[in-house]
């Protein structure tokens, strides 16, 4: 809805003025002639005369184009826009008062006193004329190029959003994590059916959460450390004491956003590439520093590992930043650490 409503938003501001050429229109048609007469001039001559003026008209082309370009920079469209039509009606007021003055240097006849003030007057409005409808013209196909480009962006955004969908719900049917938790819950069937139980309740919730994230691109924090409990308390039912997941977030950060099951992803990608056991355990710590959350662990690689890898859930979860945010995630394999920093927003 925010979008139509600055699309509606931008059509007003070209639409106003058009309404100012046409209340100019019928101002040099009704009201201005008063000022040609005894001199011969009218409104369609006077035009005439400037447009042969090629370098006057380059110049005020140049100017119209110019004022349209920084006003696109500075005001974006959608953003401030009595600001923008205020500056751009004092822009198109600006050259056409050069204009006028530069058509009675180049202009061949001498004026002076009342008749140099009365064809002056009347330049100044019949430029004043001309640089609007240019600058309506400029205007016009620079906000329909924005709007394209946007509507590009959008597009580029919905289809990576989509890709990140389909990662998580590949992930939720990781045929690995699947048949671990199976044979884990197997296991606790015969050995306490209590803790099997609680498993089974937990991964219930698991999957509750995952599929309760499909539609949203963000989430706050609180719930998304909450999941992340949930899906620590799984895998240490497999890893025991060999993983430990140290969490330190203070309370002021709960509310902030982050993007959905980042942090599991993270903690997955850890324990995927490096050695888990009682005698080497993982340890993984999640904390927040400078408005990042930080997500670390020291590199202790499985032999079939290789170089640490991003992966390709990294990459979305950067791609997601970038796009949601416009704000990219921070990777980090110094000094015998792997550190992801994900930026927080309120």
């Amino acid at each position: 809805m925010k979008r139509k409503g600055n699309g509606y938003v931008n059509l007003l501001a070209v639409g106003i003025l058009a309404l100012i050429v046409l209340a100019a229109r019928m101002i040099f048609e009704y009201l201005l002639p008063v000022f040609s007469q005894g001199s011969g001039q009218s409104f369609f001559f006077t035009l005439k005369g400037m447009l042969r003026n090629y370098p006057l008209t380059l110049l005020m082309l140049i100017g119209d184009f110019m004022l349209v370009r920084s006003l696109v920079q500075y005001f974006s469209y959608g953003r401030s826009f009595l600001a923008r039509t205020l500056w751009e009606l004092g822009g198109v007021l600006f050259i056409a008062f050069v204009a006028a003055i530069l058509m009675q240097l180049t202009s061949s006849e001498y004026l002076v006193g009342d008749t140099l003030n009365q064809q002056l007057f009347f330049s100044f409005f019949v430029a004043l004329f001309f640089n609007i409808l240019v600058t309506v013209v400029i205007d016009l196909f620079s906000y329909l190029r924005w709007k394209r480009r946007r509507e590009l962006a959008t597009e580029v955004r919905l289809r990576s959003q989509a890709n990140y969908q389909y990662q998580l719900l590949k992930a939720q049917l990781n045929p690995h994590f699947l048949f671990n938790s199976l044979n884990v819950l197997g296991y606790l069937i015969h050995e306490d059916q209590d803790r099997a139980s609680d498993y089974v309740k937990k991964l219930s919730d698991l999957y509750r959460y995952q599929l309760s994230m499909e539609s949203r691109q963000t989430v706050i924090l609180e719930d998304e450390l909450d999941f992340v409990m949930l899906y620590v308390g799984l895998i240490k039912e497999r890893f025991g004491e060999a993983l430990d997941v140290r969490i330190d977030v203070e309370s002021r950060w709960l509310r902030s956003r982050i993007v959905p099951c980042s942090i599991q992803i993270l903690i997955e990608n850890a324990v995927k590439h490096n050695i888990v056991k009682i005698s080497e355990p993982l340890v993984i710590e999640v904390k927040v520093e400078q408005e990042y959350l930080v997500v670390s662990n020291r590199i202790n690689l499985k032999i079939e590992s290789g170089e640490h890898s991003v992966g390709v859930g990294l990459e979305n979860i950067d791609k997601q930043y970038r796009i949601l945010f416009n704000s990219p995630i921070i990777v980090d394999d110094s000094d015998g650490f792997f550190t992801v920093k994900i930026p927080l927003f309120i």
